[in-house]
């Protein structure tokens, strides 16, 4: 396998290519391509011969470069923890016991104390599931330069990305139903309220640092809470601040993270509470992302099934996603 275009192509899509322009970079590629096929307009037969390196040098690309983006995403910086595998490897994360001991105050000269078990914490695995897409005829157009290598490569990943971002972010959004009463409020957004959530969600996890996190409308809710939003009581860096993202980045000193609204697939509805603000530790992950093993291509390009005898090849890889918190959280549902 040609691990020189492998990397030429990787660079390409990430954008790091700097010695030359995005169309040399294109010609570059795209004429290694022909050259593998002996032709930019190959037939079924020279498809079948060489389409197995083709194939083999896409699925390494994607394999790299789906979730590339999410480096550059506060919220999965945030709060996804991923893993790389292979299949067979050992899939599991562990959870620390966040238990707290109580210290007791005693008279002098006994050691009658209760005593408290200190528990360990717990493992857990990911079940991991098969996530495919099936596309046709693209790979000629971009031989025929009517398509360019980001376009082609895109065509799968935005596909994949999406699909792997909506459960991710529906399955977050879900974890807030099961919550002591102290930890949630309901109601318009008072000031007062989400403070005492803020107080009790600290309180519960060893006073660490706290996120505030929400869709842009629910964010905007905290807005409205200065003043009755009324822009004379803000300063000038909080009005850039709205007028750029929408919401402040802080809110009485707690930082605020936008989550981004997605569709319910196939459809222009949301798939995101935009009625939900939850209150969560900043120093955890509860979000566990698996990659499992490599992913495959398979093709029709050894036979003419298709009636219009078009070229189609199914793209398929292997993810696992869970939501598990082991600390307090807290939620602000607003009406």
């Amino acid at each position: 396998m040609n691990n020189d275009l492998i990397k030429l192509c990787i660079n390409s899509y990430n954008g790091t290519i700097t010695k030359y322009s995005q169309a040399d970079t294109d010609h570059v590629i795209r004429s290694a391509f022909v050259d593998m096929f002996g032709t930019d307009r190959p037939s079924f037969k020279q498809i079948r011969r060489a389409g197995v390196e083709f194939y083999e040098i896409v699925e390494t690309v994607l394999d790299q470069t789906i979730g590339s983006k999410w480096e550059h995403n506060d919220f999965f910086k945030q709060f996804v923890e991923s893993k790389d595998m292979e299949r067979g490897d050992k899939n599991e994360f562990y959870v620390e016991d966040r238990s707290m001991l109580v210290a007791s105050k005693l008279a002098e000269g006994h050691w009658n104390l209760r005593r408290q078990k200190l528990d360990i914490g717990n493992s857990f695995s990911v079940e991991t599931f098969d996530y495919g897409v099936k596309i046709y005829t693209d790979f000629l157009r971009f031989l025929t330069g009517r398509i360019d290598w980001n376009g082609f490569i895109n065509k799968i990943q935005e596909a994949m990305e999406y699909k792997l971002e909506s459960e991710i972010y529906t399955n977050f959004m879900a974890t807030m139903q099961y919550l002591p009463p102290e930890f949630k409020a309901t109601g318009s957004f008072v000031e007062d309220e989400m403070l005492d959530i803020v107080d009790h969600i600290q309180a519960s996890n060893s006073f660490a640092p706290v996120v505030i996190a929400g869709t842009r409308k629910a964010l905007k809710e905290i807005v409205g809470s200065y003043s009755g939003g009324n822009s004379i009581f803000l300063s000038e860096t909080m009005k850039n601040q709205l007028n750029q993202t929408g919401s402040f980045r802080y809110w009485n000193g707690i930082p605020l993270l936008e989550i981004p609204q997605v569709h319910i697939p196939n459809t222009f509805d949301f798939a995101l509470n935009d009625k939900r603000l939850m209150v969560l530790p900043a120093n955890t992950k509860p979000i566990k992302l698996i990659r499992e093993g490599m992913s495959r291509i398979q093709s029709n390009a050894t036979s003419t099934r298709n009636m219009d005898q078009s070229l189609e090849y199914t793209f398929i890889t292997r993810y696992g996603i869970a939501c598990i918190f082991d600390t307090s959280y807290g939620m602000y549902e607003l009406e």
